[in-house]
């Protein structure tokens, strides 16, 4: 906690100057936190992560939230929420994107033609600048300003302008345009040259963004390296987390293969597909007490298709937990993505073998057969599924190694540092600079 003098005692005596004491008292540091969502219901990575860093940012920091509001975002539960946190609702601040409206119509083609990604135009719109102005001129100035993703970061510059003491940071749930690169080659052929165009446009736009940063998080190192590599000044580390006591270990295993994920996430929904359609196939007649569960948000037509009385698609789950804890394994075919996976942290977590791809794991400290298998095609999947259900000394060291390794992923300690990290943030760039102090609610 910084602090600042508050009274100055001095020497009673006549024409005496001498400091006898001065006074010091904790000044609370303002924070404000730009979402590209209400992050409940809170049933994806993206969203699991920005509530975690909100909540420990409420918890050490005067904190105003400057959120979007998208059709399906439960905001009175998230006020609730923040109130529980001791954020009263004046400094909750939500926008909503107006499906029709002929002048954003307007402003966001001009976005558009200036090169503006087209998933992120919205973000970009005359509406949204115009809440962030009043926000700032209302409640400013800040400390700190906490960008949650890229799209959102699009503000940066605006924010700069007007709130030009406060340090800048843009929370990076994935590289990008990293992601971007690698679904194009596993797209349709008709969709290649859109991702192709679009891969360079997020590009621009994500090494301008980091380039004016203060601080850029990242969920890896393997992510901080290129995002330094784009020219980003200071990139800290804050990993992807898991909350420990939602997922305690198994007294026993499972039979049911089990993979977890948002399937309106194209990665996703990939790996489900070459998971039914390739894998299950190979094991299925050996697993055969088995299902093979398919647990996620917003299944699309293609992943509803593959259901029958062995392969359950679950749709929305209040927890995953439940499924994981019937589960033989967890198996990832992942061919695209950045970041790193909460799914695998979360199977960790619960003692649950996990069979996965490189990149699936990319970035976690995991070792090939002592944390996970990892297997690369439909045939090396298949192996490693085998072994699991042949081997339970196996799965229990498997088990027993991704537990102490999840364990040092907990919520509460990646909070802390992202509280000691914006403090010194805040010591280093408010040098020469008029901090705002505390402020009342």
């Amino acid at each position: 906690m910084l602090t600042k003098p508050v009274a100055v005692v001095r020497s009673t005596r006549p024409g005496s100057t001498r400091l006898l004491k001065q006074a010091w008292i904790p000044t609370v540091r303002r924070v404000l936190a730009i979402l590209p969502y209400v992050p409940l219901p809170s049933d994806t990575g993206g969203t699991l992560r920005t509530l975690e860093l909100v909540r420990a940012l409420a918890s050490r920091f005067s904190l105003d939230v400057f959120a979007v509001h998208r059709a399906g975002n439960d905001a009175e539960g998230f006020k609730r929420w923040l109130g529980e946190l001791g954020v009263p609702a004046s400094r909750l601040h939500l926008v909503d994107l107006p499906r029709v409206a002929p002048e954003e119509t307007l402003n966001s083609t001009r976005a558009f033609l200036r090169g503006t990604p087209l998933t992120y135009v919205r973000f970009a719109r005359q509406g949204v600048q115009d809440a962030l102005r009043r926000v700032l001129a209302e409640r400013g100035p800040f400390d700190i300003i906490h960008f949650d993703h890229l799209h959102m970061a699009q503000l940066l510059p605006l924010a700069r302008q007007l709130n030009p003491s406060a340090h800048l940071v843009i929370d990076e749930h994935n590289v990008e345009s990293q992601l971007l690169a690698r679904m194009a080659p596993l797209s349709p052929p008709p969709m290649r040259p859109l991702l192709n165009w679009q891969f360079k446009r997020v590009e621009r736009l994500e090494r301008e963004c980091v380039r004016q940063a203060d601080t850029v998080l990242a969920c890896s190192s393997v992510d901080a390296e290129q995002l330094r590599a784009m020219g980003a000044k200071r990139v800290q580390v804050v990993p992807n987390g898991v909350k420990l006591p939602d997922f305690e270990p198994r007294e026993s295993k499972g039979d049911d293969l089990v993979f977890v994920g948002s399937m309106d996430w194209w990665p996703n929904e990939d790996a489900v597909l070459l998971l039914a359609r390739e894998v299950w196939p190979l094991v299925s007649s050996e697993l055969s007490t088995s299902k093979l569960m398919v647990v996620g948000r917003s299944p699309p037509a293609s992943v509803r298709a593959l259901e029958n009385e062995r392969l359950v698609v679950t749709g929305s789950v209040p927890s995953v937990a439940p499924y994981l804890a019937r589960a033989l394994a967890t198996a990832i075919p992942l061919r695209a993505g950045s970041g790193t996976r909460l799914k695998v942290l979360e199977a960790a977590a619960a003692g649950v073998p996990v069979v996965a791809t490189r990149l699936a794991v990319e970035g976690l400290p995991v070792v090939e057969g002592q944390h996970v298998l990892l297997a690369e095609s439909p045939e090396e999947f298949a192996i490693a599924l085998r072994r699991l259900r042949k081997d339970p000394d196996l799965c229990s060291r498997l088990a027993q190694n991704a537990r102490r390794m999840a364990e040092s992923f907990a919520w509460d300690g990646i909070g802390a540092g992202l509280g000691e990290l914006y403090l010194n943030a805040v010591s280093v760039s408010g040098e020469g600079k008029k901090l705002s102090g505390a402020e009342p609610n």
